[in-house]
Formats: structure tokens, sequence, C-alpha cells
């Protein structure tokens, strides 16, 4: 008799490798195009849920609905020395450190969180709409971590399920990637088609 867990298990571990590939290889897109910069959505992008910032759970049960293809483009993204930054409306960041520190345990401490939780602002001449002023901050904070950094809208990408986000992205310079959230697998094959 077959042992069914383990040919499972097999399996999964085969889609796993092969999603991890994938996201290096859009990755290498990214290092093309000269991204250095990739700002990523929370709700309905890097969980398959929205919390409306809300959340009354555990950090531990909301990581259960972190998209594996997130957990693998992040950290294929951080391996590259491309930064990375959570934007979101949500006012629950330390919740989503946390999230963070349990999905992506090796590379969470240098993902740069900015939501509506009062403990930043930004103050430059750059758009305040959509996530614009999200970004904007989290550059700041990351150019002041690495001296010889030089992160502009040219350099960077946003990922978002929100279309006016992405809109407001691409009319003010910064390359953006819609991710439908009823189809995110097909979000590396955006990246790949990024001009």
């Amino acid at each position: 008799e077959v042992d069914k867990s383990w040919w499972g298990m097999a399996s999964f571990q085969v889609s796993d490798e092969a999603l991890s590939n994938q996201c290096e290889e859009a990755i290498s897109r990214l290092q093309e195009l000269k991204i250095n910069f990739l700002a990523i959505d929370f709700d309905k992008t890097i969980v398959d849920v929205h919390t409306h910032g809300q959340w009354k759970g555990s950090a531990h049960e909301l990581s259960t609905h972190v998209r594996p293809l997130f957990q693998h483009l992040i950290s294929a993204a951080i391996g590259a020395d491309i930064k990375v930054a959570v934007v979101t409306f949500s006012p629950q960041c330390g919740q989503i450190k946390d999230v963070l520190e349990i999905a992506l345990p090796e590379s969470s401490n240098s993902i740069v969180v900015r939501g509506r939780d009062r403990t930043w602002s930004y103050v430059g001449a750059g758009s305040k709409d959509g996530k614009q002023s999200h970004m904007a901050s989290a550059v700041e904070e990351i150019e002041s971590m690495h001296e010889k950094l030089d992160i502009s809208k040219n350099t960077t990408l946003l990922i978002d399920d929100d279309v006016n986000n992405i809109k407001v992205a691409l009319l003010d310079g910064v390359r953006a990637v819609w991710l439908n959230p009823n189809k995110s697998h097909n979000l590396l094959k955006d990246i790949q088609a990024l001009v």
C-alpha cells in the first residue's frame, strides 16, 4: 500500500521548489531593469484576506494567510539586495511585523513597514496620493541605513491589489504591477513582462 501522506508531501515540495525558481527568475528580471526597491501591499496581496485594519486574531493565525508566492519573492528580493517595504493603509503595523517575522524569519528584520499607525510622516514634495507617501517615507528610512544606495521612482516597483494605487503610481512615474487577488499566480508573468 502507498503511503499517501508521503506522496502529497513530495509533490508539495516539488511545487514549492518550482515556485521558488520562478520567483528567482522574476527577481532576475527586476535586476535587469535596475529595480532596487520593492514596495508591496499587505491586505489581499501578501496575505489572501483583507483585515480592514482590524484583525482580531493572532499574528500566527494571520501568518497562515501569507501567500507562499510572497514568501519566496520577498526572500529572493532580499537575497538579491533589493530592498523591501510593506506599504499598507492598515494601522496594525505591529501585527504585520509579527506576521512577517513568522512567515519570513530570516529576512523580516530588513523589511520596512509603512501603514496608518501615525509613527511616520512624509513632508517631501512628492505625491501623497495612493501609496506614494508610504513608499517615499520607506525610501527615506532605507537610504538612511545604506549610505551609497540611491532609490528613485525609476528603480521602484509597487505590487498592489488596488487598481487606484497602481494608477497613482504609474501616473507619478513609478513602475507598478497589479496583483489580481484571485489569480495571484499571474504576478510572476506580469513581472517578467515589465519594461
